[in-house]
């Protein structure tokens, strides 16, 4: 479908004002409301609550607005692409990661999908997880490995699975000596008030795993006194390997580490602790046949971790 001047609708909704919209388009404010009352006539629907001040968008408009945001991406990457054959550029495809995540999960995924992929270039964006989803919001990646952002106005996601988090501890710390739990088999940890004068190694307290365990030691009115703040997981297991404290981390990255004949690894709770991880990316974005093949490939390497959801 052809839409005239799609920009000024798209900037009318971003500025939620016509006469807002107006001025930043260099436009009177009558040829704009002109403007849409003919577009709202060719499409037989009402785009605008015009009963808000602030305007809103309608049930229709929602659907208008990401028909045009989609229109625009595919837009883009159609020059893109066209670009890259008449240059003869390798395709690319740009994820985004934390450095731990993309350790642990590259090693085995990405042989399986260059095998099918051999000709595209896959960009890794590295960042911490609360950057991640900017990342995916500014369409700097096509799509990003994270937990689900609180923040969904410009994104969307797709569940890859529900991972236990393990509490690591050295097998020969005093609170876990004689008890049997491995990485293959663990065991529910008798009590997490244990820990409450115990050095813990955690991620910063505004990332998600961080909220999901402060919430956990809230419902279990455990208040920790030691707590050491990294931003690296990698420095988590190696101070526990060398029995310098407890962690807490996802069960899909502990089975690479090579400490684990030192380790002892708990589930929290019962029904045990879960995390969800997902694909994120721009909400009605385009997805290339390749980003779907990666993005299938990492459900099917994580499916052996998914676990239920937690009650």
């Amino acid at each position: 479908m052809f839409v005239k001047n799609p920009e000024y609708f798209m900037a009318i909704v971003k500025e939620r004002s016509i006469s807002k919209a107006a001025e930043r388009l260099y436009l009177s404010q009558p040829y704009l409301s002109q403007y849409l009352a003919k577009l709202e006539s060719n499409l037989g629907a009402v785009l605008l609550d015009r009963s808000h001040s602030p305007l809103k968008l309608t049930p229709a408009g929602e659907v208008f607005h990401a028909y045009l945001e989609r229109q625009s991406y595919l837009d883009r990457q159609l020059v893109s692409d066209l670009r890259d054959l008449q240059n003869e550029k390798r395709p690319v495809l740009h994820i985004g990661v934390s450095p731990w995540r993309g350790s642990t999960l590259l090693p085995d995924v990405l042989p399986l999908f260059t095998k099918q992929y051999s000709d595209v270039q896959v960009v890794l964006h590295e960042a911490p997880v609360p950057e991640l989803g900017d990342l995916a919001a500014g369409s700097v990646t096509d799509f990003c490995i994270m937990h689900i952002p609180g923040d969904l106005t410009e994104l969307t996601y797709e569940l890859v699975m529900r991972e236990h988090i393990f509490l690591l501890a050295h097998r020969d710390h005093p609170l876990v000596r004689g008890l049997t739990s491995t990485y293959d088999d663990p065991i529910p940890f008798p009590d997490l008030r244990q820990l409450e004068r115990e050095r813990i190694v955690m991620l910063p307290p505004d990332w998600r795993l961080s909220k999901l365990l402060h919430n956990t030691f809230s419902v279990h009115n455990v208040e920790p006194q030691n707590i050491l703040v990294t931003t690296n997981n990698t420095t988590a297991i190696n101070l526990v390997a060398e029995n310098m404290g407890f962690a807490f981390l996802q069960e899909s990255g502990i089975s690479r580490t090579p400490y684990l004949d030192r380790l002892a690894c708990f589930t929290i709770g019962e029904p045990p602790l879960t995390c969800p991880m997902a694909v994120v990316y721009k909400k009605n974005g385009f997805l290339s046949p390749a980003a779907r093949t990666f993005i299938d490939l990492i459900k099917e390497y994580y499916s052996r971790f998914d676990r239920p959801a937690n009650l």
